[in-house]
């Protein structure tokens, strides 16, 4: 059985480099909150830290069951390839490494490493990068077949395995081959990959940090605190050794630039944002209208909200203070705090000049305002 393989449209190529970045962006959560954890709680908060995913995975098995092309196509093991909620497999079948072959009900998936595996044993050597994989693969597919339901059962390798598979099987024989190539085919279904790849970074942390917090009270807030604070600053170096490199000074307009940040998603796809915007050497006012992120905290009401409020805080101070450590990180309102609109107001103020408002000139500038178009 082969994965049908499908050219991808020149307009697709800037949306899958987007799509491998935030799929990266998983393993770096995952790093940053496995540094943590073992540090504060040791072996405990790595039971902690798997529990977390277990509930992450439940959540997302529950949604793939729910979405619009289970009532369509069914709901069996190449069902849920297909249709599945991150990029690991439709990366694989772009670059050539995932093998896809079926017996009878079980369908197997099977790459060269562990995805993950190469990325985290960059940053923490290959026995930790086991370790966290260990507490992130396992419970994780544990939780999306209790979630998925419809008789499917996963069967996961150890993480250091290698080649390493997974094993989905179902109650029916498998039929047909998940048609992964079918997403950069689709310029919309890329967009909405990206953004619910993008999205579930949110179940990760929503739930792990729940875990952590039940189990270790303010001790796990403050692991939650550092974890995120490292996952801004971890991509905030990155950007200002970027910039420094290319002979740049630190300002915001180069943060916000495709040599910064927007490197990621320069279509502004994923993360959505009002046309008016100030953007200068010294101020970074942006509305954002929609967030992959807080509409996966939203669906755990106010106590989701603030779960994703202790991360989102604390993940944009390091990542625009790593970058900038004169940066003063502040809204106006943000989506984690209940509000509809992410109003971004940070200021490097040895770099504002009388040309830039105040975030409340800003807020009250009427549309045709030069300074703020």
């Amino acid at each position: 059985m082969t994965v049908p393989d499908q050219a991808v449209p020149d307009g697709a190529l800037p949306m899958m480099a987007s799509l491998r970045t935030f799929q990266d962006y998983h393993w770096l959560m995952l790093k940053v909150f496995y540094d943590a954890v073992l540090d504060a709680h040791g072996t405990a908060g790595l039971a902690q830290l798997a529990a977390g995913m277990r509930q992450a995975g439940v959540f997302r098995g529950t949604a793939m069951r729910d979405q619009p092309a289970s009532f369509v196509a069914g709901r069996g093991p190449a069902q849920l390839v297909e249709h599945w909620d991150t990029a690991e497999w439709q990366l694989g079948a772009e670059d050539g490494t995932l093998r896809v072959t079926a017996e009878g009900p079980t369908l197997t998936l099977t790459l060269p490493e562990a995805p993950g595996r190469a990325y985290l044993a960059d940053l923490l050597g290959d026995v930790d990068a086991v370790a966290a994989l260990a507490a992130y693969w396992a419970p994780l597919l544990d939780g999306v077949a209790e979630g998925y339901g419809s008789g499917v059962a996963i069967e996961v390798d150890d993480p250091t395995v290698r080649p390493w598979g997974l094993r989905i099987t179902g109650p029916d024989r498998v039929e047909q081959a998940p048609r992964l190539g079918s997403r950069t085919a689709d310029p919309i279904r890329m967009v909405e990959v990206n953004r619910r790849t993008t999205g579930l970074l949110a179940a990760m942390q929503m739930y792990v940090t729940k875990a952590l917090i039940d189990t270790f009270d303010a001790s796990g807030e403050e692991t939650v605190r550092r974890a995120a604070y490292r996952f801004g600053a971890d991509r905030g170096s990155v950007i200002r050794e970027r910039i420094l490199a290319l002979g740049k000074p630190l300002t915001m307009a180069n943060f916000a630039s495709t040599d910064g940040l927007q490197e990621r998603d320069p279509g502004e796809a994923v993360f959505v944002f009002k046309e008016r915007q100030h953007i200068s050497d010294g101020a970074y006012y942006l509305d954002c209208t929609y967030c992959p992120l807080a509409e996966v905290w939203a669906t755990e009401g106010p106590e989701g909200l603030r779960l994703g409020y202790l991360f989102d805080s604390s993940n944009h101070r390091g990542l625009f203070q790593s970058y900038n450590p004169s940066t003063e990180v502040r809204w106006t309102s943000v989506k984690s705090r209940g509000d509809h609109v992410c109003r971004f107001r940070f200021t490097v103020p040895e770099f504002l000049t009388d040309n830039d408002p105040t975030p409340e000139e800003f807020d009250n500038a009427p549309v045709h305002d030069s300074r703020g178009p």
